[in-house]
């Protein structure tokens, strides 16, 4: 269990009183109803059937069943029913009569005992002619809460931690409308109750007697049985769909009657099941999952993204739903009186220090319409966005699930104990975790430590669930059509980049999930021409609000520099003959910059390799100087420097941001800890701090691209047959791109940050050993790949223009890059673009024919990718290749995807012995 560290306790009382709540007079009710309608149940202060002395732990399961199947219907009866409880549920123990419906084998990692909800029957089960899996996914979708028992009760023993830890985690996986479960750890004598949401894991510090604490265990077990859906961990906004009938909350299923549960409302996936979802816009319904990720690692943001329409609009004829490009041209009002609008709603648990993604949009979208600017169009487009609220109270972890308890200590040691069990790491509020940010945050995707919340702090992050709902709805950029297309919506992510920089955000996430094409669709066909294609650039939930660019230009002090320029023309003619003076007074400014206390003339060798640098750099991106004499203009010199960007409304005393970015496309300079050196020219400048800047976003933008010229083999995303074929004898050539492509891209987060490193420290190796394996199809875009390189390595060697002005180079590269394509892309094959239209028309049919209860054309049932999630992957530049790794792991099979760890699952058991 990986963060099994994310641990807190709170005192017992606290527990039940505040996350487990029953009135007094209720549980007072209750108590004496147990004690005098059930009086076989409670005898000389102890709870019948529970054994004592020497036990097997199987001897627990049937007596806790039958107490708190009767401690539940009591609580029902003195607790009025109403429709926001769980309609239908009791305790069941699955060890002494596991479901025959299943496999056999996997009763091993199966909760003893569950609080199970009404669903299909074992009967029913093990007639329906679903598949194996499906079975085993319907029954985790049964429980509100599960049992782990243990003879020897020690709730500070690691094992038996991750055990419950590990059935509560799958139930998170696979309830995608949880925000928490609940879990009680078990033995004849005591009993604890235990909460994962997605902070961690808050537990109670001491666990009840349950024999002498009697109505502590009756209240644990009365609050299961009669609060509100929401307080046992349930999203009181998200129904399943289920047309004709109206949507319904999963915990208000049925076993009979009109509300029975049907096993086809969950789809054949997560991705095909269907919910209706109410946001302070109103009521949407999914058509389609389009990202569910996040949600296989419990601790975290929990992200799900959905293609989505309106409620109301859900029995339109498909034919009218429409995917929008809001583009200057475009007028959404003329659209909307017979159009249905396909919006893409996003849902996720945000952190303290994570951006409000929804509030940025809005921000962005208002500073675009009062600047016209037109650059604003290649951002997502707002719909609404909200901070999550139940019964009014937002909804947090810290407070409306955890109710803002305060840690504890956590158990202590059993007096002589003195086996050497691994212990629970309680949160401890004097460990410094601000080291351990080692590489970079994927937002939890793949475990990766973050900052402590506060300085010298440590313990669970606070997460506040939001909502964003987008009208801007496309597919991966891996699903281009032309090189044509691929650069143009590039460009136009990067402009969208641009405008969102100027304006006061860094993104800090570019990846080829977050570059989309998004489409116009007319009269039922997709149209796949410009101006109906759109680069888009979307997911600013990792973006930090920082000064406006126009805010944090350096105020520099005019310098005299006619002496040293004299000695520069004496000493350098042939290098003063090609540039004017305001290009020798740009480049000495700059490097006084950088080395404010050095002599003067010293000054002028800095200057001239920072001259020859900017040089060569213009001449090899394919500029052309008429006369031969390059100004500030020709070099793009003619700019600002810039103040490095300071985050807006951060606690100067708490830690930094996170460094933040998706691995395979992160910048090797956010990577890694250590100083990343770029050393050309031999300028001995040392690199800057980094704090992530536009240049960072714009290395992205260049592994992205890379990762796409080299592990696809043409339009519509095909990964090259060279990485997903198994051949007996791997050719030197193949086994060599394998290698580049492991360690750049599908390789481990420390590689890919290593090689990342290794690339830009032994830069002559990059071409001959990286940029040589693009596949043959993106041939016309090995200079683009080349000019852009040496952008990269100009700018971080010398931090000088080239890293202020960096959007303009980069857009400059691009269009260039366009030009030197024609007006025809002859490379491409016109098979190969037409069926890479058929693939993204199959993508935007997959999820705008979704069907909700209505009728669909055949003709329009075209088969679609295997699934819909953004496509990730990896590149590197090592050393050692590890082949039998190569094509496995983590986006290296033959999906684009690096997998994501595993569903959390329980350890297996061992044998139940006999206590000696």
């Amino acid at each position: 269990m990986a963060d099994i560290e994310r641990v807190r306790f709170v005192s017992t009382q606290d527990f039940l009183d505040n996350i487990l709540p029953v009135e007094q007079s209720k549980l007072d009710e209750i108590d004496a109803a147990v004690r005098q309608c059930e009086r076989d149940l409670y005898v000389e202060g102890r709870w019948s059937g529970f054994p004592t002395g020497k036990y097997k732990e199987e001897n627990l399961y049937k007596p806790f069943v039958n107490i708190a199947n009767a401690i539940a219907r009591v609580a029902k009866d003195k607790v009025p029913r109403t429709e926001a409880q769980v309609r239908e549920a009791s305790w069941k123990d699955y060890h002494s009569d596991p479901p025959q419906s299943l496999e056999p084998d996997a009763t091993y990692i199966r909760p003893d005992c569950t609080l199970t909800m009404a669903m299909l029957s074992d009967a029913d089960l093990k007639r329906s002619s679903l598949s194996a899996a499906k079975k085993e996914t319907l029954w985790w979708l049964q429980f509100v809460a599960v049992v782990e028992a243990k003879r020897n009760f020690d709730q500070n023993d690691l094992e038996l931690v991750k055990q419950l830890l590990g059935y509560l985690r799958v139930v998170m996986v696979e309830q995608k409308d949880r925000r928490f479960v609940l879990g009680i750890c078990l033995s004849a004598s005591q009993a604890s109750v235990w909460l994962q949401d997605r902070s961690g894991v808050t537990a109670m510090a001491d666990p009840i007697d349950i024999h002498k604490n009697s109505m502590d265990f009756v209240h644990m077990i009365a609050a299961m049985s009669v609060l509100p859906a929401h307080r046992l961990g349930f999203d009181p906004d998200m129904r399943l769909a289920r047309e004709p009938s109206p949507p319904i909350h999963t915990y208000r299923l049925s076993s009979t009657g009109s509300d029975k549960f049907d096993v086809e409302l969950y789809k054949d996936s997560h991705y095909a099941t269907q919910w209706v979802i109410n946001t302070k816009s109103g009521a949407f319904i999914t058509l389609r999952a389009m990202s569910l990720l996040r949600t296989d690692v419990v601790t975290g943001s929990g992200c799900m993204v959905w293609a989505a329409i309106r409620y109301v609009d859900r029995h339109q004829d498909p034919d009218k739903r429409e995917v929008l490009v809001l583009a200057c041209s475009i007028s959404v009002s003329s659209l909307a009186h017979n159009m249905i609008e396909v919006f893409v709603l996003k849902q996720w648990w945000k952190s303290e220090d994570q951006a409000d993604e929804g509030a940025i949009y809005e921000r962005l979208s208002a500073q675009g319409a009062a600047s016209h600017d037109s650059d604003a169009q290649y951002l997502g487009q707002l719909e609404c966005h909200e901070v999550v609220k139940i019964g009014g109270e937002v909804d947090s972890t810290d407070g409306l699930i955890q109710r803002a308890l305060k840690d504890v200590p956590p158990p202590p040691k059993p007096k002589g104990d003195t086996a050497s069990k691994k212990r629970v790491r309680a949160a401890d509020p004097e460990l410094n975790e601000r080291l351990h940010v080692n590489l970079v945050t994927d937002d939890d995707l793949h475990g990766i430590a973050s900052y402590a919340r506060g300085p010298g702090a440590r313990g669970l992050q606070h997460r506040t669930r939001v909502r964003v709902v987008l009208k801007t709805f496309g597919c991966p950029i891996k699903y281009f059509t032309t090189l044509r297309e691929l650069l143009t919506c590039l460009l136009h992510a990067v402009r969208g980049h641009r405008f969102a920089y100027v304006n006061g955000y860094v993104q800090r996430d570019v990846s080829a999930g977050n570059l989309l094409i998004t489409l116009l669709r007319r009269d039922g066909s997709m149209q796949p021409q410009s101006p109906s294609v759109r680069g888009c650039l979307i997911d600013f939930d990792h973006a930090k609000e920082v000064q406006p660019v126009s805010n944090r230009k350096l105020e520099l002090q005019p310098l005299d520099v006619s002496e040293s320029y004299a000695i520069f023309r004496k000493s350098l003619p042939e290098l003063a003959e090609r540039i004017t003076e305001d290009v020798y007074e740009r480049a000495f400014q700059l490097v006084k910059l950088r080395r404010p206390h050095m002599n003067p003339l010293l000054l002028n060798g800095f200057a001239a390799q920072y001259i020859e640098a900017g040089l060569y750099y213009c001449e090899m991106s394919g500029r052309t100087i008429p006369n031969g004499v390059y100004t500030p203009e020709h070099l793009g010199w003619n700019v600002d420097l810039l103040q490095h960007p300071e985050d807006i409304g951060r606690d100067p005393n708490r830690p930094r941001h996170p460094r933040s970015g998706t691995p395979p496309y992160a910048s090797a300079k956010i990577l890694n800890l250590e100083t990343v050196h770029v050393q050309k020219w031999g300028s001995s400048f040392s690199p800057s701090l980094p704090i992530h800047d536009a240049i960072h976003d714009m290395e992205s933008f260049f592994w992205v691209l890379l990762y796409l010229c080299m592990t696809r083999s043409g339009p519509g995303g095909v990964r090259r047959e060279e990485l997903v074929s198994e051949l007996d004898a791997v050719p030197a050539e193949i086994e060599e791109l394998r290698t580049i492509v492991y360690c750049f891209f599908d390789g481990s987060l420390e590689r890919i940050a290593r090689n990342k490193k290794q690339a830009f420290e032994d830069y002559k190796s990059f071409e001959p050993l990286v940029l040589r394996h693009i596949h043959p199809y993106f041939e016309p875009l090995r200079p683009l790949l080349r000019r852009w390189w040496e952008l990269l390595l100009l700018a971080y060697e010398f931090e000088g223009y080239e890293y202020h002005n960096i959007h303009a180079l980069v857009i400059e590269l691009l269009e260039r890059a366009l030009k030197e394509l024609g007006t025809e892309d002859l490379s491409d094959d016109q098979q190969h673009q037409q069926d890479a239209k058929r693939k993204r028309d199959d993508f935007f049919r997959r999820v705008i024919y979704a069907d909700i209860g209505i009728p669909i054309p055949q003709a329009q049932c075209a088969s679609a990718p295997s699934s819909p999630n953004d496509y990730r992957v990896t590149t590197a530049f090592s050393s050692t290749p590890e082949s039998q790794k190569v094509g496995q792991g983590r986006g290296g099979s033959a999906g684009d995807t690096p997998s994501s760890p595993p569903s959390p699952t329980p350890v297996t058991k061992k044998p139940k012995q006999m206590a000696k």
